[in-house]
């Protein structure tokens, strides 16, 4: 499989990367959990650490879509590191609050199934035994996170705007992005990029199928390019007109814009006046 055909199912490939790991932590930790009981003598009933094991890590899945919205809100980029690591420092606390209260009715209601009753203990004192685990859990999953954007922007590229000494003289706008991908360099021409998207600290150029990353701002960006090519339709998608095939309104009073290529992007009322101008 190459990277093209792998950008395709991203969503599918992270799903299951998430889904392993979970799998493989619970079995690996719930055995050693039944190993250390056997070592010392004790009794225990194999689906007791099996519980234990997989509520929390089924928790941990539950909370990734969760610490993933935060970190695009407080992203650590650029000089936003120690804005983004305090308030991920910060938000730590409800992820653990909800992974343990979560993890601990998964675990009654098992144990009742069972035929049995969970005792979670001092609620306070357990709590800040578990936040302890819990905030080494949380780095390491945004770590990760992290790790796995580096990787996917080495290898899909990322784009730049090409400085003004390099860019044609003769327009105030940019017509071309500096693609730097696993140590080549090549062209992305504006005309070719369909919409634009926000993500975080990054504006994403869908061009066909590729998405190329650009540490840019929406408002920078919009600046740079042509306003009588690209108009602003959301606070976070910008599009190509001459890729639009059609606008679709909608009965809450906001409309979708189809691209040629099938995409449908929320358009909101805001924007359509400055859109009807520039279509006139």
């Amino acid at each position: 499989m190459d990277w093209h055909t792998y950008e395709k199912q991203a969503r599918f490939w992270e799903c299951s990367f998430w889904i392993l790991l979970a799998s493989v932590h619970t079995l690996v930790d719930s055995l050693s959990v039944i190993e250390d009981y056997r070592r010392l003598g004790l009794e225990i009933e194999t689906w007791q650490p099996f519980t234990w094991e997989s509520s929390s890590q089924f928790m941990g899945l539950v909370l990734i879509p969760l610490v993933l919205w935060f970190d695009r809100r407080f992203p650590m980029h650029g000089n936003q590191i120690r804005k983004g690591l305090m308030a991920h420092l910060a938000f730590s606390v409800p992820f653990s609050i909800l992974h343990v209260t979560g993890m601990v009715w998964i675990r009654k209601f098992v144990y009742l199934a069972m035929g049995g009753h969970y005792d979670f203990g001092h609620v306070l004192h357990e709590w800040v035994y578990e936040y302890r685990k819990d905030l080494i859990s949380y780095a390491w999953l945004v770590g990760v996170i992290y790790a796995y954007r580096f990787m996917v922007s080495r290898l899909r590229g990322e784009a730049k705007v090409i400085e003004t000494g390099e860019d044609t003289p003769s327009t105030k706008f940019t017509e071309r992005f500096l693609v730097k991908k696993i140590g080549k360099e090549f062209i992305v021409k504006v005309q070719d990029i369909e919409w634009i998207e926000a993500a975080g600290n990054y504006m994403e150029l869908h061009v066909g199928e590729r998405v190329y990353p650009l540490r840019e701002t929406m408002a920078g960006l919009e600046k740079k390019l042509d306003p009588d090519q690209f108009a602003r339709i959301h606070r976070s998608y910008m599009v190509n007109l001459d890729a639009i095939q059609e606008i679709i309104p909608l009965d809450s009073g906001d409309s979708k814009v189809r691209l040629k290529n099938g995409q449908e992007l929320n358009f909101s009322r805001r924007y359509r006046e400055q859109m009807k101008g520039r279509l006139a």
